[in-house]
């Protein structure tokens, strides 16, 4: 059974504090808001279910992103433009 990725991340709290996201190996899939991660620097999904990388773009500050990891999801294209 997956898990829906915006109601995991909409459990956190102190958003815009969190520099390093760790939401692997919780079988999630579909998109997540993540507007509110205004500091974040390493994100690691390891081992979900995501099909693409699209939710990247609600990052407010995404050009502070030094590291993510994706490894083991379902992702066939992405695009980097």
């Amino acid at each position: 059974m997956t898990n829906n990725a915006q109601e995991n991340i909409n459990q956190l709290t102190n958003k815009a504090k969190i520099r390093y996201l760790d939401i692997s190996n919780r079988d999630l899939s579909g998109n997540a808001d993540l507007k509110e991660f205004t500091a974040l620097t390493s994100l690691n999904s390891y081992n979900n279910k995501f099909e693409n990388l699209d939710f990247l773009d609600t990052l407010p500050n995404k050009d502070q992103l030094k590291k993510i990891n994706f490894f083991g999801n379902q992702i066939n294209e992405i695009d980097l433009s």
